[in-house]
């Protein structure tokens, strides 16, 4: 609060002090100058700038009278009082007539304050006064602008009277101006008001403060000459028409605006119940759902949050999500709640605890005034679906192996024919006692060794021909008994569990003995101080169960074969490997690491599946689901083949293998046949052009560069349809015909074969 600025006009120092102490001792916060001459107070006047002037009445130089002539010339607004020593009655009417403000006696300095409070007040009206009647003019101008236009009703009132309106008033009260201004305003009010107070008392009062200077805005009831109920926004303040004090009533219509909070408040009532509602849903879904304060305290959570921790849900709030949830003293390290609060942006990341693992969603709360309040966190159990993920990726792996391996496989087919169609070339060019056939024999022996390999390959990697057939699992296991004891070493005890009933799979027999062998002879050698090998059958249905823990399957009923031994057992990274190619925990030249591989290959050629289990020290278990099957017609049995002969018919040869199609030439040429060499399916057209009579057989191979062996096959056949097609490949035929290569009603051999049973096909082709 400013300082009153007090300007005293006298000659004694000690009456000043006087006076100063009356004014202190009065409340006022000033401060004050003295002057005893006229000059000395005009300089004043402009210098000091007074908010008071106290001047003494007799003067030796400078009288009170001639003072107050000065500050109403040159400040008129500044309020002077005359304070004196003896001043009869007069001379005080001829004071305040001059101007003066008041008059104190100094042997009654009391009433000084009292005065200096009056005048002080009376300034400030006469200063705000005249500034009003300046600005008179021009406001009562925009008043009236403002007054007819304005879109609320503006009424002037007069001891509650209304003495002026505007339009919108008469459209409020639907009353014509005329008749308005012949009525109070009260004539309006009910006899009560929403709170319950009488509208007449709480009117007064309300006038009664506006009046005062207070102005007033509170909500109304108001009741037409209808009867007609409504409610306005009132805003009362003074103003001051032609002199006199009014009171200026703004009202505004807000009957539908409480229409729409009555609406809104039955709308909250409903939201509260639809909150209920929402929070049962909330409690309905299996994920853990929390919301969290930015210190980390769990401010709420559904049933299934509540459900992860040892605490009831009384025990939830302002506890920690770190200390319920990880059981640590500290958020965890790359918490996604914590980055929601950081970035506000929703995160997410995978949080381990204990034995599962988790994927936690975090999403912030934020408030209109862009400030992050809470943090909503979800979670859901991912450890199955990690498991799964692994199981994929495991398959995906042996899947991309099996093609690299198969891949393999079909190349070295094409050597492997090539050593073995020459050695035997040689061994039928040799006499019986030349000392050169045991060197062939050897070569032979190896590169047999070499086809059982490449025959391991391709079983892993499903690219054999097999001998399917519906077969009793029962009699397999039974005669494979009979013969694993013979050869897996006196130290292995045998023993089997079969069912009563029989169990029919289709499959290659000969191939499912070769899976229990190459178990069984990982179990012997995982029990070099011998042990026992069981082997068991029973019957399972895989349901969405099994395939959701494993990650694959087709849900149906399977017999189950168990290998199991007492062995040492494997640990977990070694029971992941198991059934990639090549990979052995025997030591150098004891393993080709092909004997699982191959046994997981044939499993799945029978579109079965093999698990393993396993512990170190608690033996391994494997388990081979084959697909049951009720219809047990046996296929009929493939005849046996004649002897090979040969024959003097022509034959076109295409392969883009020069080894393989230049022993093969050699193999027919040795036994009669006219032979005709093609490096590839172009060279095979241009060939066959040149001698098309003379060519009666066809042997292609299936896949090579240009033209592959179908192509040129069906070409060929226009010209000549009586031309007898062979093909041949490194890959079984019902893998070309699902590759929709080959369709299956063709001639067909895989590679690498045997010299007589390429002849005896070659015949087989001619004569059929």
């Amino acid at each position: 609060m400013e300082k009153l600025r007090i300007l005293i006009n006298e000659d004694l120092p000690s009456d000043v002090e006087l006076l100063e102490y009356e004014i202190r001792k009065g409340g006022f916060n000033f401060i004050s100058t003295r002057v005893d001459s006229r000059e000395r107070f005009l300089a004043a006047l402009d210098e000091f700038d007074p908010d008071l002037i106290i001047s003494d009445f007799n003067l030796p130089s400078f009288t009170g009278m001639q003072a107050l002539s000065l500050v109403r010339e040159h400040s008129p607004f500044v309020p002077l009082i005359i304070v004196t020593g003896a001043l009869n009655e007069e001379i005080a009417v001829e004071c305040m007539k001059a101007g003066a403000d008041d008059y104190v006696l100094k042997d009654n300095l009391k009433r000084l304050v009292p005065a200096i409070g009056v005048v002080m007040a009376n300034s400030k009206a006469r200063k705000e006064r005249v500034l009003a009647e300046e600005q008179s003019a021009s406001s009562e101008r925009k008043m009236r602008a403002v007054f007819e236009h304005a879109h609320d009703a503006i009424c002037i009132l007069h001891e509650g009277f209304f003495i002026d309106c505007n339009p919108m008033a008469e459209k409020l009260f639907n009353v014509v101006r005329d008749d308005l201004l012949q009525r109070s305003l009260s004539e309006f009010f009910p006899v009560e008001q929403a709170c319950g107070q009488l509208s007449q008392e709480l009117a007064a009062e309300k006038f009664r403060k506006a009046l005062a200077g207070e102005p007033q805005n509170f909500e109304w009831l108001l009741q037409r000459l209808d009867g007609t109920v409504f409610d306005v926004d009132v805003g009362l303040s003074p103003i001051e028409v032609d002199g006199r004090l009014h009171l200026m009533a703004i009202l505004r219509d807000i009957t539908e605006k409480k229409r729409i909070e009555r609406e809104m408040l039955e709308n909250e009532r409903k939201y509260k119940d639809l909150s209920q509602e929402f929070n049962t849903l909330l409690d309905a879904i299996p994920d853990p759902i929390l919301l969290q304060s930015p210190g980390l305290e769990i401010v709420w959570a559904n049933k299934s949050a509540m459900s992860q921790f040892s605490e009831g849900a009384e025990n939830l709030e302002e506890r920690h999500c770190f200390k319920l949830l990880h059981q640590i003293s500290a958020p965890h390290e790359g918490c996604p709640v914590l980055e929601s609060f950081a970035t506000g942006k929703p995160a997410k990341g995978i949080i381990p605890m204990t034995d599962r693992v988790w994927e936690i969603r975090a999403v912030p709360v934020i408030n209109e005034n862009g400030t992050i309040v809470n943090v909503i966190e979800i979670g859901r159990d991912i450890t199955e679906m990690k498991k799964l993920e692994q199981q994929l990726l495991h398959a995906q792996k042996m899947e991309v192996v099996g093609q690299l391996s198969g891949g393999i496989a079909h190349d070295f087919n094409n050597i492997v024919t090539a050593i073995i169609g020459y050695g035997n070339l040689i061994l039928m060019k040799l006499p019986e006692d030349d000392p050169a056939r045991h060197f062939v024999e050897q070569i032979l022996v190896t590169a047999d060794r070499a086809a059982e390999l490449t025959q391991g390959l391709l079983a892993f990697s499903r690219k054999r021909v097999l001998n399917m057939k519906p077969v009793q699992l029962n009699d397999i296991i039974s005669g494979f008994r009979s013969f694993l004891g013979r050869i897996i070493g006196e130290q292995i005890m045998i023993s089997t569990d079969l069912l009563d009933a029989p169990v029919f799979v289709y499959a290659d027999s000969s191939q499912i003995e070769q899976v229990l062998m190459n178990l069984a002879t990982n179990a012997r050698d995982a029990m070099p101080d011998g042990g026992t090998i069981s082997i068991s059958l029973e019957t399972s249905v895989l349901d969405g169960a099994f395939i959701k823990s494993h990650g694959y399957g087709e849900p149906g009923k399977y017999a189950c074969i168990l290998v199991s031994d007492t062995g040492g057992g494997m640990d977990e990274d070694t029971l992941k490997k198991i059934f990639e190619p090549f990979f052995t925990t025997k030591e150098a030249g004891k393993g080709t690491g092909l004997g699982l591989s191959i046994a997981y290959g044939i499993v799945k050629e029978h579109n079965g599946y093999i698990l393993a289990s396993s512990q170190p020290g608690n033996g391994t278990t494997f388990r081979i689901y084959l697909p049951v099957i009720k219809n047990v017609e046996q296929r009929p049995e493939i005849p046996h083949y004649r002897e090979p002969q040969g024959g003097h018919e022509t034959i076109l040869i295409a392969e883009d293998d020069s080894p393989v199609r230049e022993i093969t030439a050699k193999l027919l040429t040795g036994y009669g046949y006219s032979v005709i060499e093609a490096e590839d399916g172009d060279d095979a057209l241009k060939k066959f052009a040149e001698a098309r009579d003379a060519v009666q057989l066809l042997i292609l191979d299936v896949l090579m560069p240009g033209k592959n062996g179908r192509e040129v096959a069906e070409a060929l056949r226009q010209l000549s349809p009586e031309v007898k097609v062979l093909f041949t490949s490194g890959y079984p035929l019902d893998l070309l015909v699902n590759k929709n290569i080959l369709p299956d009603d063709v001639h067909f051999f895989i590679k690498p074969i045997a010299p007589r049973e390429l002849l005896r096909k070659v015949r087989e082709v001619l004569e059929g």
